[in-house]
């Protein structure tokens, strides 16, 4: 009896020893995981899912590494999988915000400059871009008058769609219209410097008007009387004959209709003018006395002066190439409110290889009145 006894205190205690021994074994492998179930994320940021796991204990991550997508704000959630060392599975739930905190940024000219009375969309080169919205609202802020004088401080707002702002600080500097006087034989305006309403530099010298060093003769920038280079400026005259020659290669074939006109041949041919159609007709297709390009001795008319030209092979040919020469085509077709001119499909003004491509726009033809941003408009 009492050894059998024994040997019932000797099984109890080999149970409870390995009932504690498994107890210490398990708790021992028992799995442990440290992870962040909630993260928070901005947009663009670079994130992996298993990245939320910080310690894995007793366990190995069954999940691949997988890129989040953060392009967009967003409220998601991803799941990881676990197995421990008795190959159970256990999934872990993760929650991912992404958030916008980031504001647009502003492209714009810090100072803007208009004669008084231009009117001018203040937004005009004004861009904003942003993280994640493709549309961005930009608004001016501040008071200003086109008509007074005076320097204005005002502000750009940008706002994106989740509320981010920026703001950027501009000046709108109106200056004070000079008004230029009717021109007269011996008249000369006076020297002066200026800026443009789209911020270009101008100067007068001697008369002479220049913006970014091309001379202008229009409505408003008269020439003096005196000026006279006496022909189409050598240079000028070069780069026609190499169009002309590379025209002829093409089988295009065309000569100059009209070249230099002085400040004398001008007024009598617009008094020719105005005395056949009168004054108002003849101020829409003629140049007065001291407006006319043709005494640049920059500008001339080729090929045919008809205004079906441009439906002719060589009118054709010219508007397609010849600011390739550095000629543009002066007066395009509806823009007869930049120029103060109806279409002239043979009339062509030298300005040089580097600004004739711009202006060119693809076919598109720009002004020098709208690219420079200025008038062609007579005062008198």
């Amino acid at each position: 009896m009492k050894k059998k006894m024994i040997i019932l205190l000797i099984v109890g205690i080999l149970i409870i020893g390995c009932g504690v021994f498994g107890f210490v074994f398990y708790n021992s492998k028992k799995l442990k995981i440290e992870y962040k179930n909630h993260i928070t994320l901005n947009v663009n940021d670079e994130f992996y899912n298993t990245d939320a796991i910080k310690k894995i204990q007793n366990g190995t991550l069954l999940t691949k590494k997988v890129k989040i997508d953060t392009s967009k704000v967003t409220d998601s959630m991803y799941h990881l999988k676990v197995k421990n060392y008795f190959n159970k599975t256990k999934k872990i739930e993760i929650k991912y915000e992404v958030v916008d905190k980031e504001p647009p940024v502003i492209t714009f000219n810090p100072t803007i400059t208009i004669e008084e009375g231009t009117e001018y969309d203040l937004l005009t080169g004004v861009s904003a871009t942003d993280n994640c919205d493709e549309l961005v609202i930009v608004v001016i802020e501040g008071t200003y008058d086109i008509n007074t004088p005076g320097t204005y401080e005002l502000e750009y707002m940008a706002r994106d769609s989740h509320a981010n702002e920026a703001r950027e600080k501009f000046t709108l500097e109106v200056t004070k219209k000079v008004v230029v006087e009717q021109p007269r034989e011996g008249y000369k305006a006076p020297d002066r410097d200026f800026t443009t309403s789209n911020g270009h530099h101008g100067t007068v010298r001697d008369g002479i008007t220049y913006i970014d060093g091309i001379m202008i003769a229009n409505k408003t920038y008269p020439l003096p009387s005196s000026y006279n280079p006496g022909d189409i400026i050598g240079y000028v005259w070069e780069a026609f004959t190499e169009m002309k020659n590379a025209a002829a290669a093409e089988g295009i074939y065309f000569d100059l209709a009209s070249g230099f006109r002085s400040y004398n041949y001008q007024k009598n041919l617009y008094n020719r003018y105005v005395a056949q159609d009168g004054k108002a007709e003849a101020d829409t297709y003629s140049a007065r006395p001291g407006h006319s390009e043709h005494q640049t001795g920059l500008a001339m008319d080729v090929g045919k002066v008809d205004r079906n030209y441009g439906n002719e092979p060589g009118g054709i040919w010219l508007a397609a190439n010849a600011y390739k020469y550095g000629f543009i085509l002066r007066y395009p077709y509806g823009k007869t409110g930049e120029t103060g001119y109806i279409y002239e499909p043979w009339h062509f003004r030298y300005v040089g290889k580097e600004l004739a491509p711009k202006l060119y726009n693809g076919g598109d033809w720009i002004t020098l009145e709208t690219y420079f941003g200025i008038t062609s408009e007579y005062t008198y």
